[in-house]
């Protein structure tokens, strides 16, 4: 799930993005909650597409930084580790703080049941899947983690490639190299799968194993910013851009034949697939049409990050509270009650979260560090803390 939505007026959102991100957050979404209740297995297996939809979070995540760091480039405000540690700055102050009220809560509030602040402790960092498999615990953190690992080390990457080189584009370019790289060699690592949720949980889910994801959609920003004729063709090609991903998705929903024997398939798939996502952006960002601040897409963009992090405790919530109030049997086995009730509570609950803990810190990230200007942002987001720790 990509955090990395710019803090920018209204009358400066692309339609066409804002349109993208709710396409991933909406597969993400139904993936999960046709995971519950009864289904035909016609309509169920749509629920492949949750696949899909990290997938377009991280080619919109690169898309998105990638943007950021050619205007900061341009203004010449990249060149400095003091330049790193500002981008550092912004980005950490819009993902860290409902991360962590997320954690908490799922310690308190797992399907497992409740757990000890430090009993996974390489969550707080970001390490819960760094080169291995993630444990049985907050499993959709992930991919935060793999972004969350992106935002440390690629602008780092890139200045010390800026450094070497001292050309901006061929830097960008072997940082590409660079990201892509360490992805294959993760993977040529492992063996040849037999089991296919091991191929998913170890070459998947691994930060080792995806760093190529959102470069991708950093390369097409940086040709939207260089290459603009390239950019245009780019958009040109996106029916068949999308014919190729259909046909790719269309196969994940036959469970992949072949994939179980081969090599080749089990190294490539995630690459290619994150690259016909990425080369759907430009078609997006070009994408025009009547922007509404209270519209659906706009505000499922905006929620997109909370509604990430937040809908999993959303599901266990309402699971539990059917039970106790008896009427599990009757809600849960029936998808026209329980599903609307997961998708208003999802937005409800999203929307608040948004509005208490992810807006208040977007306010800190163009002012110096105050304690005033923190603890006025941060006071909702510090009593929840307390709550959830102190939580019997």
């Amino acid at each position: 799930m990509t955090a990395s939505q710019p803090n920018a007026p209204h009358d400066n959102r692309v339609h066409g993005l804002d349109i993208f991100r709710s396409l991933a957050i909406l597969s993400v979404l139904v993936s999960h909650t046709f995971e519950h209740s009864k289904l035909p297995n016609e309509i169920k297996i749509f629920g492949n597409l949750g696949v899909l939809g990290v997938e377009l979070f991280f080619a919109l995540s690169g898309f998105l930084i990638g943007g950021i760091i050619m205007r900061l480039i341009d203004q010449g405000k990249f060149h400095s580790f003091a330049d790193v540690r500002v981008f550092w700055k912004r980005r950490w102050l819009r993902t860290l703080p409902l991360y962590f009220i997320a954690l908490l809560a799922f310690l308190r509030f797992d399907y497992h049941g409740r757990h000890g602040l430090f009993d996974y402790p390489t969550y707080w960092v970001f390490m819960q899947s760094f080169a291995g498999r993630i444990p049985e615990f907050f499993e959709l953190s992930w991919s935060l983690a793999i972004e969350e690992h992106f935002y440390l080390w690629f602008p780092l990457a890139l200045l010390l490639w800026y450094r070497v080189v001292r050309k901006m584009g061929l830097a960008i370019v072997l940082t590409a190299l660079s990201f892509v790289c360490i992805a294959y060699a993760f993977r040529l690592s492992q063996p040849v799968f037999s089991d296919w949720k091991e191929y998913l949980f170890l070459i998947r889910m691994p930060v080792l194993s995806r760093m190529d994801a959102i470069m991708f959609g950093v390369l097409i920003a940086a040709i939207k910013h260089h290459k603009p004729m390239v950019f245009a063709f780019i958009r040109a090609l996106t029916p068949l851009t999308a014919a190729l991903l259909l046909l790719l998705e269309t196969w994940w929903f036959v469970y992949s034949p072949h994939m179980l024997d081969s090599r080749a398939i089990q190294t490539n798939l995630f690459t290619f697939q994150s690259i016909l996502c990425a080369l759907l952006l430009p078609w997006f960002d070009g994408l025009s049409g009547r922007h509404s601040e209270q519209g659906f897409f706009t505000v499922t963009s905006k929620l997109s990050y909370s509604l990430y992090l937040m809908h999993i405790l959303v599901i266990i919530g309402v699971n539990t509270q059917l039970a106790r109030f008896g009427v599990y049997e009757i809600a849960y086995n029936n998808p026209f009650i329980l599903y609307p009730l997961y998708f208003g509570l999802f937005y409800m609950v999203a929307w608040v979260t948004y509005h208490r803990i992810e807006k208040p810190f977007l306010s800190l990230r163009d002012t110096p560090f105050s304690v005033r200007s923190s603890l006025q942002a941060g006071w909702f987001s510090l009593l929840v803390g307390a709550f959830l720790i102190f939580l019997a």
